[in-house]
C-alpha cells in the first residue's frame, strides 16, 4: 500500500495566481478534482468539479472576495507544516495496522489536505475530513485556530481509520464501517473508534469539538434515546442520531432530539469504556462486532 499524497499546497498557490477563470477552473479540475473522480462516481456524480462544489470546494474561492480567506488560511497551514505533518500521520497510522496489512485490498490511497468553505457548519471548529470510502481521504480546513492547527495529525488518522477498517472489514466479517447500511450502533462505534484512534496516537487533547462540545448535562437523557435506537437503520435515520436534530432540516434527515454531534460524543465515550474494560488497543477493538463492544463496554447499562 502506498499513499498518493497530492501537493495541494502548490495547487492552491497556482489557483491564487491564475490569470483568469478559465485557467483557474482547468487547474482546479486537473490537480484537485480529478484525483478524486472515483470518489465522485461512488456518489453518482460523473463530474468531479460538480462533486467538489457540493462539498463547498470551488475554483472561484481563490479570487474575488474569498481570495483573502483562501490565501490567509493557506499561509497559516503552511506555517505549521500541515502538509508534512499529515503525510507523517498517514504513515504512523498505517503502521499501527501492521498486523492487518495483508488484508488491505487496493494498491494506493489518494490523500489531499483541502480547503473548503465551512462557514455553514460552525460546530465543526473549522476543520473536518472524509475517509469512509476506501481509496480516498481528505483532511479539510475552513478556518485556522490555535487548537485545530494542532490537530492536523489527529484529524488525518481519524479519516485513515475509517478508510482502512472499511477496506479490511469485509474480509473479517466486520461491516459496521459501511455508512449506507449501518445501524445507529454501528455508526456511533465507527466514529468512536476513529476518534479513539486519533487520541491513542496523538493524545486525548487532540480530540475534536464533535466530542468535546457535548453538553454533559444531557448525557443520561441522550443515552436513553440512543439505547432505544441502537438497532435502527437507514442512512437518513441514522444521521439524525449521529449529527443531532438541529441540522435535520438543512440536510434532510430525521430529526432526533439529541444534542449536535451526539453520536460522535457517545461513540467516543462508549469506545473508551470498552478499551478500559477489555485492555485492547483501538486497532484490536476495530474488528470486534458492534454488539459485543456495546455489551462489554457497559456504557448503556
Amino acid at each position: 500500500m502506498r499513499f498518493n499524497i497530492l501537493d495541494t499546497e502548490s495547487s492552491y498557490r497556482r489557483l491564487l495566481e491564475a490569470a483568469d477563470a478559465t485557467t483557474r477552473e482547468a487547474l482546479f479540475r486537473a490537480e484537485l478534482a480529478e484525483p478524486f473522480a472515483g470518489l465522485a462516481q461512488v456518489f453518482g456524480m460523473s463530474d468531479p468539479v460538480a462533486a467538489f462544489a457540493m462539498w463547498n470546494m470551488k475554483p472561484e474561492q481563490f479570487t474575488g472576495e474569498q481570495r483573502e480567506w483562501a490565501a490567509g488560511l493557506l499561509d497559516q497551514l503552511q506555517q505549521v507544516k500541515a502538509w508534512e505533518r499529515a503525510a507523517q500521520a498517514l504513515e504512523r497510522g498505517y503502521q499501527a495496522f501492521a498486523a492487518h496489512h495483508a488484508d488491505i485490498p487496493g494498491e494506493s490511497i489518494t490523500f489531499g489536505l483541502m480547503l473548503a468553505d465551512m462557514s455553514a457548519v460552525p460546530q465543526a471548529g473549522g476543520y473536518s475530513g472524509f475517509g469512509a470510502i476506501p481509496g480516498w481521504i481528505m483532511t479539510v480546513y475552513g478556518a485556522a485556530t490555535d487548537h485545530n492547527l494542532g490537530c492536523v495529525e489527529a484529524a488525518t488518522v481519524h479519516e485513515l481509520h475509517h478508510n482502512l477498517v472499511a477496506a479490511i472489514g469485509p474480509a473479517k466479517g466486520i461491516l459496521y464501517a459501511n455508512a449506507m447500511t449501518a445501524t445507529v450502533g454501528d455508526y456511533m462505534l465507527m466514529e468512536g473508534l476513529a476518534e479513539s484512534f486519533a487520541a491513542e496516537l496523538y493524545g486525548a487533547d487532540k480530540i475534536g469539538p464533535w466530542v468535546t462540545a457535548f453538553d454533559e448535562s444531557q448525557l443520561e437523557r441522550t443515552k436513553a434515546i440512543f439505547r432505544a435506537g441502537l438497532n435502527r437503520s437507514g442512512f437518513n435515520v441514522v444521521r439524525g442520531y449521529i449529527f443531532g436534530g438541529a441540522l435535520a432540516a438543512d440536510y434532510g434527515f430525521e430529526a432526533v432530539d439529541v444534542p449536535p454531534n451526539a453520536g460522535y460524543a457517545l461513540g467516543y465515550k462508549m469506545v473508551q469504556a470498552y478499551l478500559q474494560r477489555s485492555g485492547k488497543s483501538v486497532v484490536e477493538a476495530s474488528f470486534v462486532p458492534t454488539q459485543q463492544v456495546i455489551e462489554e463496554s457497559g456504557f448503556f447499562e
